[in-house]
């Protein structure tokens, strides 16, 4: 029930468009995503070409599978014990999940990785993928990494460096946050672990 106390339909189709939509902004990138959201809702009613960057190699097939937390739990679980992974390993073990190849191109990319890359670091971005903010991100990385099975929602226990780095690492590439703000962010947050020791 609405406000004024009509029903509100969803159309089934929504939830559809609206995983379209983030995949097509991830994808693009904007730099005012609500002017671009605005060209990219009108095109779509207009049936015109929607303003989306498009890999113009990019193989669309009916079984490609999107990332989800099962599957980077699933990837984690084969790939963290060494710490660094080469990007074959990866590639491999991606493409056997059936996980589309451009997003693996896009977190290569945003990564800066070579041949050899930090695990850790491909998984936070995996997980940015997945949350779309920072505070998503971490919460899906900290549930995944959960050292204690015993912890539930909403806890999730990792140490506090795996923390730290992951945070301070999402936030840089982010780039919208200043380092200030990432060391006042961990400040507080050591003290109040400290706080939670006692």
């Amino acid at each position: 029930m609405s406000h004024t106390g009509k029903q509100v339909v969803i159309p089934p189709e929504l939830p559809g468009i609206l995983k379209q939509f983030t995949k097509d902004a991830i994808r693009t990138q904007p730099e005012d995503l609500l002017e671009w959201a605005t060209l990219y809702f009108s095109a779509l009613v207009q049936g015109k070409t929607l303003p989306v960057n498009r890999t113009p190699d990019k193989v669309i097939t009916p079984n490609t599978m999107d990332l989800t937390p099962e599957v980077l739990t699933t990837m984690h679980e084969k790939l963290h014990k060494n710490g660094t992974v080469s990007k074959e390993e990866v590639s491999k073990l991606w493409r056997s999940l059936g996980l589309a190849d451009d997003l693996l191109r896009h977190i290569m990319t945003v990564g800066c990785f070579g041949d050899q890359l930090d695990w850790i670091k491909f998984f936070a971005l995996g997980c940015s993928y997945l949350g779309g903010t920072i505070k998503n991100a971490m919460t899906h990385a900290l549930y995944i990494l959960n050292s204690d099975r015993s912890c539930k929602p909403p806890d999730a226990c990792v140490t506090f460096e795996t923390f730290r780095f992951l945070y301070s690492y999402l936030a840089a590439v982010d780039k919208e946050v200043s380092q200030a703000q990432i060391d006042r962010t961990i400040t507080y947050l050591e003290a109040q672990a400290r706080v939670m020791e006692w």
